[in-house]
């Protein structure tokens, strides 16, 4: 007991351990995870917003250059038609807030008419290339041309932003002037003040050559901003995302290309404030997470403290209870001698009677669990009376001595010998012998004591009379398999001296009838004659039938109904019982549907020999029997006996276990019966207790008539199960069981088992008030 406790001590304290690691691994896991989670968040939404701004703005200064090239088609056409003294249009046009200024160049790129005096009278060469190519490729669409100045050099503080409009001839739809308009910087950088950039967030334009042309941050225009790297690649998608560095860091750019406009807008941000409130949140969620980690830990050194001090205690504990061991061992074995002088027989050196009986009996129980035959031979020396009364008692003690000695060397391990009294010797022969086997056996012990015996200066010739009994088939029990041997040795000593006999049973069955009835079992059940009784079970809370217990009896063609005392034993002796089980569960599930069928929605209880439960496959073929016949296993209880303890393979407890857990109610019946105690019945899936009708017999005026049974009920009732009362006959019992606790009874004093045909005039069957529950 102390070796398990401190092995579960151990176990828990590493389970401990375990499932906080598994604890912290989870938790910090998972903040890792929602941190690299929520960054590429916050980089996706910030990405998504600032490429949607940088559409916005596109699309427009698209608009805004489309709308001017449209105002230069409608001024040129006017000055055609109106002749040179209407140029002011041109000045009256360009008072649009928009256009800071406006000039009219022909398509060699000689001034025309200009808004202003200070206009350059010719386009540069490298504007007119760049139009000309952009034609080519985009067709007559407005173009914001590259710088003049070199890229090294910082913005200047220029607040015009220069566009090439070219205007075609309506009639023959080519190239006839040049329109060239200069946006207000200051202007569009009004259209955005509103939109919030952050401090690091700016926008961009950059002309077809990757030239920065205009900046835009949240504090206005900016014209000394550092050069951000890498440049924005020539060709590839209109848009996308591009890290850039600047001295400030890492940016994180959207552009958005308009190739057919020679420019592209770039809006920028800095990564680290975009992450700056996921970065915030993270690291309330480290310090979170660092605080739970102190907390579980601290748990942890404080649960092992407590086991480890527990641990402690045990191993003292288990300390103590060594040195109790040790002198309990001591007295054991003083006790062990004690017990082998009073079990021993003082002449022979063998086993007197009564430890020979303990010991048979528990092999008994072995063999009969690993299905091994067992052979019992009872042996009387011929003529040994005589031997003793002319030679002497100390000759006739000596030729005892010789005769155990002899018996002694034939034994093989498992088997045993005792001395019953005068020249009587009882020997046990287990292990894994066959019939023929114990004949030999037998054969060679007569040859080996009618040997000549050399006594002192005596010579002495003798020999046994030996009768053998064999399990299970001459007897299932000790006494019965002494009885048989005895008669098998009386009727050697019948046949002559020397010989031996095995057990016949027309040597000592006085009544003839049960040697008939062995012969014809096997034609009975092969014939149906096996017919069911069923007996009510009475809840005793509401006085209703709580189901009924299915009884075989024997419908024998000469002996009319026989009833189960008379052959259930005889079943098990000679193998039929098995058969007879099934027969058993046939019957009562075909009576169950025809019930079911008709309504009625009854119970029945079978009973189960603990030879069925031996069987392989016998909670296989139980469940396979119901399915087949669509009976669900809550209307089928199986009623054992307290033998089913004996199976020290735990094949029975097996079954038991399989059928609890498809549903089939499991009870113990005849308890106090046997030898079975409440810590037996842990052994067993239990759902009932059946108290034998021996303890419910001496009830009379209260359960203190007998305080097993209250005191069985009270136990029984702690450990989950029903109680049913078996063999209850007056109305004084019933009393006494229901002041006592029971739940269930069944007796005469409510119903005799009743046959199928019975039961259809039985008003509770009927589906009637249970007024015959109440007599």
């Amino acid at each position: 007991m102390i070796p398990r406790s401190l092995s579960s001590l151990r176990f828990i304290q590493s389970l401990l351990v375990l499932l906080c690691a598994a604890t912290l691994l989870f938790l910090w896991g998972l903040h890792y995870q929602q941190k690299a989670s929520s960054r590429e968040e916050a980089l996706a939404a910030k990405a998504a917003e600032h490429l949607n701004l940088a559409t916005i703005a596109a699309e427009n200064l698209r608009q805004l250059v489309d709308r001017a090239q449209a105002i230069g088609g409608v001024a040129r056409s006017d000055m055609q038609a109106l002749g040179v003294q209407h140029q002011g249009l041109v000045r009256m046009l360009a008072e649009d807030p928009v256009f800071k200024r406006m000039s009219l160049y022909a398509v060699d790129g000689q001034l025309i008419s200009a808004s202003h005096s200070d206009e350059p009278a010719q386009l540069p060469s490298l504007w007119l290339t760049q139009l000309q190519d952009h034609s080519a490729r985009y067709g007559l669409k407005a173009l914001l041309p590259s710088s003049l100045g070199p890229q090294t050099t910082p913005l200047g503080p220029s607040w015009r932003l220069p566009f090439l409009l070219p205007l075609t001839d309506p009639f023959t739809g080519r190239l006839d002037n040049v329109l060239l308009i200069q946006l207000d910087i200051g202007y569009l950088a009004a259209l955005f003040e509103h939109i919030d950039l952050g401090q690091s967030g700016m926008m961009r334009l950059i002309d077809n050559i990757g030239r920065e042309r205009v900046r835009i941050s949240s504090s206005g225009v900016v014209f000394s901003g550092a050069p951000m790297t890498p440049e924005l690649p020539g060709d590839g998608p209109v848009a996308g995302m591009l890290p850039q560095h600047s001295p400030a860091g890492l940016f994180q750019s959207l552009y958005l290309r308009v190739p057919q406009r020679g420019f592209s807008v770039v809006v920028s941000q800095a990564e680290d404030e975009i992450l700056a409130s996921s970065l915030l949140a993270s690291r309330q969620q480290f310090w979170l997470n660092l605080s739970m980690t102190v907390l579980i830990l601290g748990a942890l050194f404080w649960t092992l403290r407590v086991l480890r001090k527990r641990q402690e205690a045990f191993t003292a504990l288990e300390d103590a209870q060594l040195i109790n061991q040790q002198l309990i061992s001591r007295l054991e074995d003083e006790h062990r001698r004690s017990s082998h002088a009073a079990a021993t027989d003082h002449l022979s050196g063998l086993h007197n009677r009564r430890q020979f009986m303990e010991l048979t009996t528990q092999v008994l129980a072995r063999q009969r669990g690993r299905r091994r035959l067992l052979a019992i031979l009872f042996i009387d020396m011929d003529r040994f009376k005589s031997i003793n009364d002319s030679l002497g008692h100390k000759v006739g003690d000596m030729l005892l001595q010789a005769v155990a000695g002899r018996i002694s060397r034939m034994l093989e391990p498992g088997d045993e010998a005792a001395r019953f009294g005068g020249d009587e010797f009882v020997i046990l022969l287990a292990g894994e012998r066959s019939e023929e086997q114990i004949d030999g056996w037998a054969r060679a012990l007569v040859e080996k004591l009618s040997a000549v015996y050399s006594l002192n200066d005596h010579e002495v010739m003798t020999s046994p009379s030996v009768g053998v009994s064999i399990c299970p088939r001459d007897g299932q029990d000790v006494e019965e398999l002494i009885r048989g041997a005895d008669a098998a040795m009386y009727s050697a000593k019948r046949a002559g001296r020397g010989q031996y006999r095995f057990f016949d049973p027309s040597l000592n069955v006085a009544d003839v009838e049960e040697f008939m009835l062995e012969q014809t079992f096997s034609h009975a059940l092969n014939h149906h004659q096996f017919v069911l009784h069923y007996q009510p079970q009475i809840r005793l809370d509401t006085l209703q039938v709580e189901g009924y217990e299915a009884l075989v009896r024997w419908q024998h063609p000469d002996f009319g109904l026989l009833y189960p005392d008379r052959f259930i034993s005889m079943a098990e002796r000679n193998g039929f019982i098995v058969d007879l089980g099934w027969e058993v569960l046939r019957l009562s599930c075909e009576d169950l549907m025809r019930w079911h069928a008709e309504g009625r929605a009854l119970k029945v209880a079978v009973n189960v020999s603990a030879i069925q439960l031996h069987q392989a496959d016998y909670s296989d073929r139980f469940l396979r029997e119901l399915a087949i016949r669509g009976i669900a296993p809550q209307f089928l209880e199986v009623e054992i006996t307290e033998t089913c303890l004996l199976d020290p393979e735990g094949l029975a407890v097996e079954h038991l276990q399989r059928l609890r857990l498809a549903g089939v109610r499991i009870s113990l019946d005849d308890f106090g019966s046997g030898y079975a105690g409440f810590a037996h019945l842990q052994l067993l899936p239990l759902n009932t207790l059946k108290i034998d009708r021996a303890l419910i017999a001496p009830l009379s005026n209260s359960p203190d008539d007998n305080p097993i049974v209250s005191s069985t009920i009270i136990l029984a009732k702690r450990l989950g199960l029903e109680v049913v009362a078996e063999g209850v006959e007056t109305r004084e019992q019933v009393v006494c069981l229901k002041l006592a606790g029971c739940d269930i009874v069944q007796g005469y004093h409510f119903s005799r088992p009743l046959s199928v045909a019975q039961l259809q005039e039985y008003p509770p069957f009927m589906n009637l008030v249970g007024e015959a529950c109440v007599q």
